[in-house]
């Protein structure tokens, strides 16, 4: 099952980015460009092949609930983790420490699931979804270790939180053979919304902290690319 080994490698790429503030010296090292790119990635996979295929199994007029279910349901977790997080009214997400990790766990969990969805529907489409997935974990692993230090966590704590956010990507993997096939267009709309959601909420505005041409066009690097690749592998 190719799926599992699309997550399993995503996971190490969220390992390997939250390695880099650890124990090197990334951690001062600008990653907007690499988060320009991901969100490229990611949005694009959604609109032109999770969206498309989600269309052609279930039909132009049922998608769209799924759709919004998967952007809001992922704002609703993540924002009510972090509002959980914080003592005060208003909330800094580096200060969210280990209740802010749910989130981020969940977010993973999801991407399993999309990378199995989108390989049952269509290998290719699984492919595709699996390199946006690996492509958005590298900066999320990366994120993950700069919020636990930032909060007071010690490297042991960061290491663990980084593992116990990762993991759950090949879980979702592993869970996906019990959904049944009537699901598995629906799957892919939900998921495809919390691409957009991480890709235009999250990682767009991180990676326009720093405002250049050179931003710019990693984000539409990325956005090309993954229609490149479906477009290349489906040949």
């Amino acid at each position: 099952m190719m799926y599992l080994f699309y997550a399993f490698i995503a996971t190490l790429s969220s390992i390997l980015g939250g390695l880099l503030p650890l124990y090197t010296r990334a951690k001062d090292i600008k990653h907007q460009y690499l988060i320009g790119f991901a969100s490229g990635v990611l949005i694009s996979t959604a609109l032109f092949e999770m969206l498309p295929e989600a269309v052609s199994n279930i039909g132009a007029e049922r998608f769209a609930l799924p759709l919004a279910l998967g952007f809001f349901s992922l704002y609703l977790v993540e924002k009510a983790v972090m509002i959980h997080a914080c003592t005060e009214t208003e909330c800094d997400i580096h200060n969210a420490g280990w209740v802010g990790m749910i989130g981020l766990g969940f977010e993973s969990l999801l991407d399993g699931i999309a990378i199995a969805a989108g390989y049952v529907v269509n290998p290719v489409l699984g492919l595709v979804i699996g390199f946006a997935v690996i492509v958005h974990e590298f900066p999320v692993g990366f994120s993950t270790s700069v919020i636990m230090r930032y909060s007071g966590y010690s490297v042991e704590q960061s290491l663990l939180a980084l593992v116990l956010t990762s993991v759950p990507t090949v879980i979702g993997a592993l869970i996906f053979p019990v959904f049944p096939p009537y699901l598995f267009g629906p799957v892919l709309a939900f998921t495809a919304g919390t691409f957009i959601y991480i890709g235009a909420s999250d990682l767009l505005p991180e990676a326009h902290r720093t405002v250049n041409w050179t931003v710019v066009s990693m984000v539409l690097a990325g956005a090309v690319l993954t229609p490149l690749i479906g477009w290349v592998f489906s040949l």
